[in-house]
């Protein structure tokens, strides 16, 4: 089963680092720039692709600053940490196969521990729902 925290607690319990944004390069791997262009200016809508409002790379590194920067945090149970952030607008969209399903208003970070992977894209927040903090019992977003 998955734990959540804070972000204060999973900072104070090494679950992760943020990343030091002028050192973050998220076009550095082919897998990166990959999920770049998926997540701003896909090629394709086959599957499920979450798509930014603005392509720009600027707002897309500081998407992911932010959210690794403030964003909750999921220990899933193969070991994997997602992180979270609100962004408290419409900041994309996601497509099934093409078709419009819904906007995204949240930040979702991937593979944060892994410089030549980690990626981020929007989702909706409707996915996620108040939990505690598994350390301080905290409300949070997940």
């Amino acid at each position: 089963m998955s734990e959540y925290y804070c972000h204060s607690c999973a900072l104070g319990q090494s679950l992760y680092q943020p990343v030091e944004p002028d050192k973050l390069n998220l076009t550095a791997s082919q897998y990166q720039l990959n999920k770049f262009v998926k997540h701003t200016t896909p090629t394709s809508l086959a599957g499920t692709v979450s798509v930014f409002d603005d392509p720009g790379y600027d707002k897309y590194k500081l998407f992911t600053v932010n959210t690794s920067g403030s964003g909750s945090v999921e220990r899933d149970d193969q070991g994997r940490t997602n992180i979270v952030w609100y962004a408290g607008e419409d900041i994309g969209i996601t497509f099934v196969n093409g078709h419009f399903l819904t906007t995204g208003d949240t930040v979702k970070v991937v593979l944060h521990n892994n410089e030549l992977k980690i990626h981020s894209f929007p989702v909706d927040s409707f996915k996620y729902e108040q939990k505690k903090c598994k350390a301080c019992g905290r409300d949070i977003i997940y």
